[in-house]
């Protein structure tokens, strides 16, 4: 009895164990928890939507990109600027490997009509939503003027226009 009941749970874990895991199919439903879980946009939102999409099952990338630009519609311009992030890495994910694809995806993000999302897509960032700082473009130095010695290196044996001077 006990050897006939191990063989049966052998049997039926060994089916569990290969058993293959579909993939998810509800892009929409993912975008939308990532959104709802970021609302304000930003990096986070970035991260999770990039990863949604250039995840997508091959043959559903389209789709799920689709299902990005549809939420994209009613969303705040943070949101819209995420989203065409994760479109513009979703693109450069595919682009080599698909061309054909990644003209689909640029079509699809033309004719939205989503300015934040066309715009950071293009651009591949957030526009307006970095915090970091370039720094300033520095003075440029003073060409030579004021304080700033360029010459020979020899010393100085000319006149000078103090009261010393004879003339």
């Amino acid at each position: 009895m006990f050897r006939r009941t191990f063989i049966a749970a052998l049997t039926a874990l060994t089916f569990v164990s290969f058993a293959v895991v579909p993939a998810k199919a509800d892009a929409a439903a993912d975008i939308a928890a990532a959104i709802a879980a970021n609302p304000q946009g930003g990096a986070a939102l970035e991260a999770a939507l990039a990863a949604i999409l250039t995840g997508a099952a091959a043959g559903d990338e389209l789709a799920a990109a689709q299902a990005a630009i549809a939420a994209a519609a009613s969303a705040s311009p943070a949101v819209q600027a995420a989203i065409g992030v994760a479109l513009s890495t979703q693109r450069a994910a595919i682009a080599a490997t698909n061309p054909t694809l990644a003209a689909s995806l640029d079509t699809a993000v033309a004719g939205s009509g989503i300015a934040a999302t066309q715009a950071s897509y293009s651009s591949g960032t957030s526009l307006g939503t970095d915090t970091g700082s370039g720094g300033t473009g520095g003075d440029g130095g003073d060409a030579g003027l004021g304080n700033t010695l360029t010459g020979n290196g020899g010393t100085n044996t000319g006149s000078t226009n103090d009261a010393s001077s004879p003339g």
